[in-house]
């Protein structure tokens, strides 16, 4: 064998060297920081984010407590304010009053007599007198009614009177008594001011609530009744079943609405209280102590509230106002030349939002006063000036003389709690209405163009008309047919 067989032979009995382990691309390193980062993100960033979150919202409420520190310590401003709401319910509060009114009623089967009892507040507004006002709506049918202040016993109470289109009367107690409340002027509340609810919510006496204003002049709410006159301040203190008849206070401590109803699903407070302000109590209060009843003015007209298109088709700017939808012959708005068409915009001085509004501030015009009108005519401005009529006047004429009565009839007889309709109960021979064609069993559906469905509704609806120039009714006949029948205190 040959040494270069040999060397062949160790050669191919080497072991061959491992190859070189390939280098790690760049690519999969980026993934790599990709996927860590994301990681980062999703499971760090949260955390790290709550930490300066935290950190922030922390410092801030340092920074917060400190600034009201100083402020208090400085000017006291946070015992200032408290102050305010404090005298405010010290100096209403003792004239606020617990109002328990009893009615007799039927027991079972007609037996024996049981005494319903209804609870709500009041407040003194002459302890001179013993004046104390309430809601219609806590003494309406009472036999007997009973005022309690503070810890007192129960004292004996007069209605004076009552209004019940507007849900307030009036009581009077003969007792010493220590505090009266004032009026404040309810037309300077704005919304968002404050105000206190003080009264006795669940028969719980002086209880304090604290809120805003949060609307004023609500109306057309159908809460005291038809035909009634509503013109609530809305507010956002808790007014629960009890509280009817306190006082709503600003922070000067006057009187500036009287609490009278809530808007609520469940009967209880849900942040819309309504009260009667202070500018519409006191007239009617005032009325009711010096004649036991409401006087009311009166112009004689039919009206409309505006909306876009009508007030385009009027040509009225802002669109706002009262629409004339018809003037009662020889009424005061006759007399002072408005006509069907005219738009009302201003009353005196103030201006005039709706139709609704607009009834409300007529009805508070004193008998016989001249008050100016502003209104557009043709999209044009005109004015004229009013002699104010009285209302209960006008009310008397048709329905004295007519020859007929009418009543409310439920729609289901069945449900007496259904809607009702006004029915002709009874109609005298060779009267107005007889020769006119009204019979007995006729449901008067509508008083010209306005529905009416109730009895109260049609007598306020029928004081608008003048008996001699004919009242115009919208009745359905007992067999279905409509028809319209027009009554003048006149043959026909």
């Amino acid at each position: 064998m040959s040494q270069t067989d040999l060397d062949l032979s160790a050669a191919d009995l080497e072991v061959p060297p491992r190859p070189d382990t390939p280098p790690v691309r760049g690519g999969f390193l980026v993934v790599l920081f990709v996927l860590v980062m994301m990681a980062a993100v999703v499971y760090g960033g949260p955390y790290v984010a709550w930490r300066i979150g935290h950190s922030y919202e922390s410092g801030r409420a340092q920074a917060a407590l400190a600034t009201l520190k100083q402020i208090d310590k400085e000017a006291g401003a946070f015992d200032k304010v408290s102050m305010l709401f404090r005298l405010a319910q010290q100096a209403v509060s003792p004239a606020v009053v617990n109002v328990h009114a009893m009615s007799d009623s039927p027991g079972q089967n007609g037996l024996g007599r049981q005494n319903a009892a209804g609870m709500g507040s009041g407040v003194i507004i002459d302890k001179a007198n013993g004046y104390v006002v309430t809601n219609h709506h806590v003494v309406k049918g009472a036999a007997r009614v009973f005022v309690r202040i503070g810890r007192s016993g129960e004292i004996p109470a007069r209605v004076v009177g009552a209004d019940p289109k507007t849900d307030l009367a009036v009581l009077q107690i003969k007792s010493k008594l220590e505090a009266e409340a004032s009026w404040g002027d309810s037309d300077a509340m704005d919304i968002g001011d404050w105000v206190l609810a003080i009264g006795s919510p669940f028969a719980l006496e002086s209880t304090v609530t604290a809120g805003i204003i949060s609307a004023k002049n609500r109306n057309n709410l159908g809460i005291v009744g038809e035909g009634a006159f509503e013109d609530f301040l809305q507010t956002d203190a808790p007014i629960n079943p009890g509280n009817s008849g306190g006082p709503l206070v600003n922070l000067k401590g006057e009187v500036v609405g009287i609490n009278t109803a809530i808007f609520s699903e469940n009967g209880g407070n849900q942040g819309i209280g309504l009260s009667i302000p202070a500018r519409l109590a006191r007239r009617i209060v005032d009325q009711l102590i010096k004649d036991g009843k409401v006087t009311r003015g009166f112009f004689g007209v039919q009206l409309q509230s505006m909306d876009e298109a009508l007030a385009r088709e009027f040509g009225v700017p802002d669109g706002k106002g009262a629409l004339v939808a018809m003037v009662v012959p020889g009424s005061p708005a006759a007399a002072a030349g408005l006509k069907s068409g005219d738009v009302i915009t201003r009353l005196g001085e103030e201006p005039i939002t709706d139709a609704a509004f607009l009834r409300v501030r007529i009805s508070a015009l004193e008998v016989g006063a001249n008050v100016n009108v502003e209104y557009y005519r043709e999209g044009k401005p005109a004015k004229t000036s009013v002699n104010v009529g009285d209302l209960a006047a006008a009310s008397t004429v048709p329905l004295q003389s007519l020859g007929f009565e009418v009543i409310d009839r439920p729609l289901d007889p069945n449900r007496p709690d259904s809607p009702t309709i006004v029915v002709v109960e009874s109609v005298a021979p060779d009267s107005p209405a007889a020769m006119s064609g009204l019979r007995p069993g006729m449901a008067i559906v509508g008083v010209w163009r306005t529905p009416v469905r109730n009895r109260s509704e049609f007598q306020e609806t029928v004081a608008q008309f003048n008996s001699a120039s004919g009242v115009p009714l919208i009745v359905k006949t007992p067999d279905g047919n409509d028809m319209m029948i027009v009554i003048r205190n006149t043959r026909p």
